[in-house]
């Protein structure tokens, strides 16, 4: 058998279709092909990820690819015709926003062949960095959320699926509802009674139409330090396959409230100014300061509730416990709201008996 012939069996060998294995077959100046596929660690989604490494003339490793494989092949639905992520990845690129480049679409195969940005997220890049680091990492990070604002928002050579639906009222609601049947009727085995349910009801409907009402611009919808992927001085965007149209303060609050990364206020308070000074810039619907402080906030309490919804949800459904551990730093955000704002009190009580740390 030839190296060819050889290198396209082990390919098929990992269920590949025939257009892919011809490309990783071909590419390369040597004819260079994938020797070996590593996992990697996935996402909250069913999706999964290999890492294709490259072997080059001489035997050492060239390079990589990224498999994106869905759970299940995309079936084209209606005008949806490509499969979210390569339609909002191209949108993106085309707006001159950081993603990564799709090599190859056979997704209603099943896979998507991906550029490999490699294992370092903002998270894990800012453990043990001073604090000047970590200030110029998350101002390029608000730089790019303010170009992808700006840019996104508007149409870009072909439809974007992203521009044609956005969060409303009844989407946030459902989300905390989420978090109510998972996290404390779930997680926590709370029965709540009728009175506090209808209570509690009442609170989020209020957060979430108040936070729905706010200017709407291109939301990527999970803007967190676990999907900015770090090169250098370079930041590249993953998981942006559910952007839509969202609250101008909804990207902003999951990157500085992040349940995974801890800002103190000052920097959170110091990296606001600078989102609100390029903003300002740029001609977004930028309220004033303390408005605007406020609907972060409450953009950031809801987010935050969904975020302990979808960790519960993870972990009880479906076995997935790494999310835990990220609950109690969520919690903390949750309290210091309430703490700041005196109108929530009355939320803050109906929920106090269920979520502990409050």
């Amino acid at each position: 058998m030839t190296s060819k012939a050889s290198r396209a069996a082990r390919l098929r060998a990992l269920g590949l279709p025939e257009g892919l294995i011809d490309l990783l077959t071909r590419q390369g100046p040597s004819g260079a092909s994938p020797v070996r596929a590593v996992p990697l660690e996935g996402d909250a989604s069913d999706r999964k990820y290999l890492r294709l490494v490259v072997e080059g003339p001489g035997g050492g490793d060239q390079g990589s690819y990224v498999l994106m494989q869905l759970s299940t092949p995309w079936v084209p639905q209606g005008s949806r015709r490509e499969l979210p992520f390569v339609n909002v990845a191209r949108h993106l690129s085309e707006k001159g926003i950081p993603v990564p480049r799709v090599f190859f679409d056979a997704s209603e195969e099943g896979f998507v062949l991906l550029e490999d940005l490699g294992n370092v997220t903002l998270e894990s890049h800012l453990e043990g960095e001073s604090l000047r680091e970590r200030r110029r990492r998350y101002e390029s990070a608000v730089e790019i959320l303010v170009r992808m604002q700006s840019e996104a928002s508007t149409a870009s050579s072909r439809p974007c699926y992203a521009l044609s639906y956005s969060f409303d009222a009844e989407t946030f609601f459902r989300e905390l509802c989420f978090f109510r049947e998972h996290a404390l009727e779930g997680l926590w085995s709370h029965h709540i009674p009728t009175d506090g349910r209808t209570e509690l009801d009442e609170h989020f409907h209020r957060l979430c139409t108040e936070i729905a009402g706010y200017p709407k611009v291109f939301t990527h919808r999970d803007y967190h330090a676990r999907n900015l992927m770090v090169q250098a001085d370079r930041l590249t965007l993953l998981d942006f396959q559910d952007a839509r149209l969202g609250p101008i303060t909804y990207d902003l609050a999951s990157l500085l409230r992040d349940s995974y990364v801890s800002l103190a206020a000052e920097e959170q308070d110091g990296l606001i100014g600078h989102y609100r000074e390029l903003a300002q810039r740029t001609g977004l619907p930028c309220a004033g300061p303390d408005e605007f402080q406020q609907a972060f906030l409450r953009t950031g309490l809801q987010r935050n509730l969904k975020a302990i919804g979808t960790f519960a949800y993870q972990a009880v459904v479906k076995g997935v416990d790494r999310y835990l551990p990220s609950i109690p730093n969520t919690v903390d955000s949750i309290r210091s709201v309430f703490e700041g704002d005196a109108q929530l009190a009355p939320f803050r009580r109906a929920l106090e008996p269920f979520l502990d740390g409050l």
